[in-house]
């Protein structure tokens, strides 16, 4: 591994994990948040979620027509129009009709001029329906909408679940961000000391020392530089990211109540318990079977398309047209001039070619690939479970080891600084020192980082703060 890089390792770790937006500013009247205050501001903020609250609102909606459609459902029809005048027809009967003989004669028509005129007139008509037996067709959307709700409650604490742990990585790369500024500049104050001795033991003609120890130590000097403004810039995107997350304004600042990454050493628990709770509490899982039990009744309500609805109805129609002449016959009607309304029983039965059907046979595969999809995720999660939890486990050991590695290799630096000033170590052990403890430096924080999102990622698989 090349020297000039022995600073500046941990640095690029750092920055490449760092790929959000952001500003980031410190004053005094900030106020100080923890954790458990951003993910709060973040639930009752983010926009998503009141997107996903809107969608349960359109379930309950739906539930809400399914359980009106067994109450009474009124059609009101009014028309108006002109219609031409017409005077009661003059019958003529047969006083003693034969055999074979009609009774009415005939019909004296009216004025050819009457005709000629016309006269307006309005109907109104009514049907109240009152289903009594379908065969299942409300009884079971309704049974599919209440499904419904609760799939898109489920939904909501998912999409809780995952604001959730998106804060989390924000805030932890955020003081990840933090701690690599300053670790880079204590390493520059390193170079900035091994700078001013190999300066004097030059001046002094130490034989020690020769132009191309300074030279390597610039090179050093550029790379820390230059990585120091990269953790500069993560800071700030981490910080804008955390603000858009948390849905605050352009002028609303905060800051964090942490400046390094805590040593979370938490037992972790055994790791099938982790998978059973995730196939217990995780939403995903919710959703499905509420899913399940929607699409089942669904697939009985579109089986009861297929057969008929029996309704009791009130119907009624009326009808004037002013200036017209009433003809009160009851075995004539007239359209035009009439007042009725009575109670009927019926039934509604639509026949296709095999449209129904296929309706069903469509439910069914719906239900059939909804199935599949949870037998996907019963095989899926408990994989997704130990991923989160070996890393966890990987990246603990891992940061522990390199903390020890990081504090040795600051000490050897502080040995190789004074067995430089005695003579009696030369200078390349103190660029074998800066250049591992960066390193192990790096790898320290970096490890440390991946610990706490694969902790955020183990709390998000197995369903934990929905």
């Amino acid at each position: 591994m090349s020297k000039r890089r022995a600073v500046s390792l941990w640095l690029g770790a750092i920055a490449a994990f760092l790929l959000w937006g952001g500003a980031e500013g410190i004053a005094a009247d900030k106020p100080v948040y923890t954790l458990e205050q951003l993910i709060q501001i973040a639930l009752e903020r983010s926009p998503e979620l009141k997107e996903a609250e809107q969608d349960i609102v359109i379930a309950e909606s739906d539930l809400a027509q399914v359980k009106a459609a067994q109450w009474p459902q009124l059609d009101v029809v009014a028309v108006g129009g002109v219609v031409n005048d017409a005077e009661p027809p003059i019958v003529k009967v047969n006083p003693k009709p034969g055999r074979g003989d009609r009774l009415l004669e005939g019909v004296v028509e009216k004025n050819p001029e009457d005709q000629s005129r016309i006269v307006p007139f309005g109907r109104l008509e009514l049907f109240l329906t009152q289903p009594i037996y379908t065969f299942g067709k409300i009884s079971h959307r309704k049974d599919a909408a209440l499904q419904g709700v609760k799939v898109q409650k489920a939904a909501l604490k998912k999409r809780k679940a995952e604001v959730v742990r998106r804060v989390k990585k924000l805030y932890f790369a955020l003081i990840l961000a933090r701690q690599g500024k300053e670790a880079a500049a204590e390493a520059d104050s390193f170079v900035d000391d091994a700078r001013q001795r190999i300066r004097r033991l030059l001046e002094l003609g130490s034989p020690s020392v020769d132009e191309s120890d300074l030279y390597r130590l610039e090179a050093y000097a550029a790379e820390t530089r230059r990585f120091k403004a990269k953790a500069e810039s993560g800071a700030k995107l981490a910080y804008l990211a955390l603000k858009q997350v948390l849905g605050l304004g352009p002028h609303e600042d905060f800051d964090i109540d942490l400046k390094e990454l805590p040593k979370d050493t938490r037992a972790l628990g055994d790791q099938r318990e982790y998978i059973q709770k995730a196939l217990q509490n995780r939403p995903e899982m919710e959703q499905l079977k509420y899913g399940l039990e929607a699409r089942r009744s669904l697939i009985e309500a579109t089986k009861a398309d297929l057969y008929p609805t029996i309704f009791a109805a009130l119907v009624g129609s009326f009808a004037g047209a002013p200036g017209r002449a009433h003809f009160d016959e009851p075995y004539i009607g007239d359209k035009y001039n009439h007042a009725g309304i009575g109670p009927v029983v019926g039934a509604k039965w639509h026949l296709d070619l095999g449209i129904g059907k296929a309706k069903v046979r469509k439910a069914v595969a719906q239900y059939r690939k909804l199935l599949h999809k949870k037998e996907f995720a019963e095989q899926n999660i408990p994989l997704e479970v130990a991923k989160y939890y070996q890393e966890a486990l990987e990246y603990r050991s891992s940061f522990q080891a390199f903390e020890k590695a990081a504090k040795a290799a600051r000490k050897w630096i502080v040995v190789a600084f004074a067995n430089f000033d005695m003579g009696v170590g030369p200078v390349k052990d103190v660029f074998d020192a800066i250049e591992r403890y960066g390193k192990n430096q790096g790898e320290f924080l970096y490890s440390l980082f991946k610990y706490h999102v694969a902790l955020a990622n183990l709390s998000y698989a197995i369903g934990e703060g929905t």
